[in-house]
Parts: C-alpha cells; sequence; structure tokens
C-alpha cells in the first residue's frame, strides 16, 4: 500500500479524494471497474434531514497494511460529524461518528445532500446479486432498482418476500463483463445489530428533476433504524464493508471472511450433534393442508378451512402407521399447526390431543421422536403489557419483558420435562421467525431491535431447552453466524417458486445455510408439494443428498403452484417403496 497525498493505492484498488470535491473515486485494478460515491453519508433523524454544510481537510494515519482517512464534516443535524475510512489492501471499510441528539430514521453511506443536491453512487455496476434468498427467487437486481434484506421481513414487490430469516446484510455489485463483484455489506460490535434493514438506493429526498424516473439512479446504501436508534451524545454508525469476489458463489464467505477476521461475527463452532439428528423426519402439515383445502380442490384466498383443527392424535397416529406399514418409518415427526390451545401455551388443545403426553412416550417405544410446532413472535393468548406495540397495537410477543419472558420459558420446560407436568417431546419446529417486528412506530420493553431483538428470542429457547436436555433439537430457519449458536438444525423453508420444481431453489439455499450456518443440520423440509411434474417421487432422494430427507406427506399430496390447476393424489405403492428405499438408505448411513 502507497500513499500519494490524497490518493490511495493498493495492489487491489485506487482511492482518491480530491480538494474541494465532495466526492470520492475509486478505481478497481484488473476489472478497471471505476466508480464515484459521495464523501460521506447523511444519518437522518425523524426530525430532520442530515444535510453537509462543508467537508473538512482529510487526515491520514498510517500503520503496516492499514491507511486511515479521517474526514471531518460540518452537519444541519449533528453538533460534531467525522467520516471514517479504514483502507486495507484488499478492503475498503467506512463509517462514521455523530455527536447530538435525535433517533435516527435512516443511516445512509456514500448518499448525502450538499449545496441543495442529493449525491449518491455511481460506476460501472449493472446488476446486483442479493445474499437473501426471496419467494420470487429474484437473486439479481438492476441498479436503479430499490432492494433491502430486513431482519425481519420484507414484503415489497421488488423483494416478494424474503424466504430465509434475519439474513446476511451483503451483496455483490458487478458489471456482467467480467467475474468480479464488489462486496458491499454492514457490520459491526456484537451486541449493536440493531437496524431493521441493508437497503440498496434508498428513497431519495432531493429530486433531480421533475421527472419521477430520474430519482432511480442515486444508489448508494442504507441502515433503516425507522426511530428506533436514540441518540444522545456520541454514536457511531455501522461499518459498511466494500471488499472484492471472483465469482458469485464467493460474494458471502468474502462478507463473512472479512466480519470474522475483524471481530464482527464469531465464526460458528463445531457441536458435537446425536445421529438421530439426522434421520428420516415426517411432518404433519402437508396432510393436514390437503385434508382442509385440497380434497374440493377449490382453494380460494381468504376462505382457507382451518388447518390447524386437522393437527390431531387420531389422523397422526393414523399418518404415522401407514407409513410404517409400508417400510418408511420416520426417525422423527413434526406435529405442526396447530397442537396446542393457543400460540403461546405448551398446553395440548385436548379436542384434538387427548393424551398427547402418552402419545409421545409410544412414539418414543417405537424409536421415533417427537417434535412440537411454535410459532415465534405470536401474540395468541397475551395481554397487552406482554406485546411489543406499534402506535399502542399489539403486533408481537415482547421477548425482553420479564413477565413474557418467564411465560416462554415455563412452555419451553413444559414442552420438554420428563416430569410428570411436560410433554417430554425431542424438539421443537420454531416457525413465524419472519415475523421479528421491524419498521416505525414500535414499543418495547427493553428497546432492543434488529438481529439483536432474534437472538434475544433464540438465546432464551435455547439456554431453557438444553436445561431440560442436551439433546433436545432447536430447528429454524434462520441463516445468519450471529444466530448460529442457539440452532441446531435449519430448514429450507417454503418453496413459493416461479419454477415447476424446488430443487434448483433448494440447493442455493442449501449452499446459503452451508455459509452461514456451516455446522447445523439441513432440514430439507418436504418439498413435494412444490413439485409440478409427475416424477415428484425421485425428489426425496434429491434431498437426502442435500441434508435430511423429509416427508411431509403420508397419505395425500396435493401439489400447487400459482396460476396453474392444483393436482391431487394419494400417495401410490411405487411411491410409497421409493421413499422407503430412501428412509433405509439414510438409516443404513448413520
Amino acid at each position: 500500500m502507497k500513499r500519494n497525498g490524497t490518493r490511495i493505492e493498493t495492489k487491489r484498488y485506487v482511492l482518491e479524494f480530491r480538494a474541494g470535491e465532495p466526492v470520492a473515486r475509486l478505481l478497481v485494478k484488473g476489472a478497471g471497474r471505476r466508480y464515484i460515491f459521495f464523501l460521506g453519508g447523511a444519518c437522518n433523524t425523524t426530525k430532520a434531514r442530515d444535510e453537509t454544510r462543508a467537508f473538512g481537510k482529510p487526515s491520514f494515519r498510517e500503520t503496516p497494511g492499514v491507511c486511515t482517512v479521517t474526514i471531518p464534516e460540518s452537519s444541519t443535524v449533528w453538533k460534531r460529524k467525522t467520516n471514517c475510512y479504514v483502507c486495507r489492501e484488499d478492503s475498503i471499510e467506512f463509517c462514521y461518528t455523530v455527536a447530538g441528539r435525535g433517533l435516527v430514521e435512516r443511516a445512509h453511506f456514500f448518499r448525502g445532500y450538499h449545496q441543495g443536491a442529493e449525491h449518491g453512487f455511481a460506476g460501472d455496476i449493472d446488476e446486483i446479486y442479493s445474499t437473501c434468498p426471496n419467494f420470487q427467487e429474484r437473486l439479481h437486481y438492476h441498479p436503479v432498482d430499490s432492494f433491502s434484506i430486513s431482519f425481519g421481513n420484507d414484503l415489497t414487490p421488488s423483494v416478494g418476500g424474503q424466504a430465509l430469516a434475519s439474513p446476511c446484510p451483503c451483496m455483490g455489485l458487478r458489471d456482467r463483463r467480467d467475474r468480479l463483484f464488489m462486496v458491499a455489506g454492514l457490520a459491526t460490535q456484537p451486541g449493536d445489530y440493531t437496524w431493521d434493514a441493508f437497503e440498496w438506493n434508498p428513497p431519495v429526498a432531493i429530486p433531480p428533476t421533475p421527472f419521477g424516473p430520474d430519482s432511480k439512479f442515486a444508489g448508494g446504501f442504507a441502515a433503516t433504524y425507522a426511530g428506533k436508534q436514540r441518540v444522545n451524545g456520541d454514536w457511531r454508525s455501522p461499518r459498511l464493508i466494500l471488499a472484492f469476489a471472483r465469482g458469485q458463489e464467493r460474494v458471502l464467505p468474502t462478507y463473512l471472511y472479512y466480519c470474522y477476521r475483524h471481530g464482527y461475527l464469531s465464526r460458528p463452532r463445531p457441536v458435537r450433534s446425536p445421529a438421530w439428528w439426522r434421520e428420516p423426519i415426517y411432518c404433519t402439515w402437508n396432510d393436514q393442508t390437503a385434508l382442509s383445502q385440497g380434497l374440493d380442490m377449490n382453494f380460494v384466498a381468504n376462505k382457507e378451512p382451518k388447518v390447524g383443527d386437522l393437527c390431531s392424535q387420531k389422523l397422526t397416529e393414523g399418518w404415522v402407521r401407514r407409513l410404517m406399514r409400508r417400510g418408511c418409518k420416520p426417525g422423527i415427526v413434526i406435529l405442526d399447526a396447530q397442537w396446542q390451545k393457543h400460540l403461546n401455551t405448551a398446553e395440548p388443545d385436548e379436542k384434538k390431543w387427548p393424551n398427547m403426553r402418552g402419545w409421545i412416550e409410544k412414539c418414543h417405544d417405537r424409536g421415533i421422536r417427537v417434535f412440537l410446532w411454535t410459532a415465534a413472535w405470536s401474540t395468541d393468548g397475551l395481554s397487552k403489557e406482554e406485546c411489543v406495540l406499534r402506535d399502542g397495537t399489539p403486533v408481537t410477543c415482547d421477548i425482553t419483558n420479564p413477565k413474557y419472558e418467564l411465560r416462554f420459558r415455563e412452555m419451553v420446560r413444559r414442552w420438554f420435562s420428563p416430569g410428570p407436568e411436560g410433554l417430554n417431546a425431542d424438539g421443537v419446529k420454531v416457525d413465524g421467525l419472519l415475523a421479528l417486528p421491524t419498521g416505525p412506530g414500535l414499543k418495547s420493553h427493553g428497546n432492543l431491535w434488529g438481529l439483536e431483538l432474534q437472538r434475544r428470542y433464540l438465546s432464551v429457547l435455547h439456554e431453557e431447552a438444553k436445561r431440560c436436555r442436551r439433546d433436545i433439537c432447536i430447528s429454524t430457519y434462520v441463516a445468519h453466524p450471529y444466530l448460529a449458536p442457539f440452532s441446531d438444525m435449519v430448514r429450507i423453508a417454503d418453496m413459493f417458486t416461479c419454477r415447476l420444481t424446488a430443487h434448483v431453489t433448494m440447493l442455493h439455499r442449501a449452499e446459503i445455510y452451508r455459509q452461514t450456518m456451516p455446522h447445523a443440520v439441513i432440514d430439507t423440509d418436504g418439498q413435494l408439494a412444490f413439485y409440478m411434474d409427475d416424477d415428484y417421487a425421485r425428489e426425496l432422494a434429491e434431498q437426502a443428498r442435500i441434508g435430511v430427507p423429509t416427508l411431509y406427506n403420508a397419505e395425500w399430496l396435493r401439489r400447487h403452484r400459482s396460476f396453474l390447476p392444483a393436482k391431487l393424489n394419494r400417495l401410490t405403492a411405487s411411491d410409497y417403496a421409493e421413499f422407503a428405499r430412501v428412509f433405509r438408505a439414510r438409516v443404513d448411513s448413520r
């Protein structure tokens, strides 16, 4: 690395700050890609837009392998503001500190306002890869698009609903003339992952022309806080990391390696897992849905019968026996929605489960473990006091509230306790994690948000479950190393695919898990319902190559894809024979 005045040159790039200009210039060597972007970032509050009056003169501090650039800034909102670039041979890290008071609405990076105009990020980019899977299978965006990677959920049309919960805030920018990606991601010190979402091309406040589409060219990044980050004194923004990857498959690993190397995340540790965690799984959900909405083939949105009414002891016992008679004995059975009286209790609905504890013990006698389904963040059965509120209305449970935490711990103990008061279950399928509360108007007891709130929920669950028994298995669909200590198994999750089968999407999600949760068991999550071709039975063998083969179908198979007719059939003898072959191979390979 060498510096010539305000020009920093490494083996990978040249970064230049020109006197009197509110922008920085970046040249990426080899590919020859050029970028020009706003020198700092607006830290807007809920009451005021942070405009730059002027930038001060950059100062440079050089240590072996690192050049730190500090640029003071005069702000219309903050008493003091300082921008900081940390330049290494193959990366750039940017953040800023502010001093003053206010509630942060958005923390922008390389987007800001100066002399009455809005400035952003531009360069040799024609495609942006998001490392966050979504239900539209849209992984690539044009630079004029806007999208976000949320720790909760994002249902905007550009994203189509996130498929995995609390993913890494990481994307890759490139020019399709070559394979080199600029990796862009947000990171911070553990304990400070409190923003809602990482945005590309956030909304424009000062349009360049009266023609609306011209505002789409702004570019830049932002961390959204929606007024939940209070500043009273000094506050440092998250770090925007820029690094470089040769190929799309290296974008997320490059980001993660940087975070591990510089202390922003801890590398997930190997854990010793019982062999039974990898045994074939049967889940009741698709048999429930087939009976509730499939048999008449006339499912109409908003008129769906209650699928949860069909998670019953009688039906489940029949489905398990059917599988066993056909040589498809599962090692794990998941009781899906809704076996309990309400979603914040461990008390079974006795109308559906007159003797759940006895049934679970019967499964144990047959060599079958039982998982219970639960819906994270539900308000069902709670008082207003135990909830996160949005403008005074309950939206989720509040794990930061001691009253709800006590209720939740007691619920977990009852799931797993072998004592007379417990159900003696063996694991839990945690659904609903995308319901993590995000956005404006929220109030909770502990004022904890973002990834930190998801971590709190899962850490309480993990702690209480492992007190009951160390081999209790916690199954989630989170995809972030920060949450890895609290998840034993990860599920591929729903596949509302635009394809005829979910196989390609399943492979992609499995790869995301291998990068983010490398030591968790992968549950392939029963994808036959999304398989429109008639050779659906072969897919279970494909699932076994990826992770644990999982059937959601013991009797009925209802296959559906939007804008195509649904198909309903009972499983055939040849189906069971194929499933039995896969199950036996899985058990034999243990």
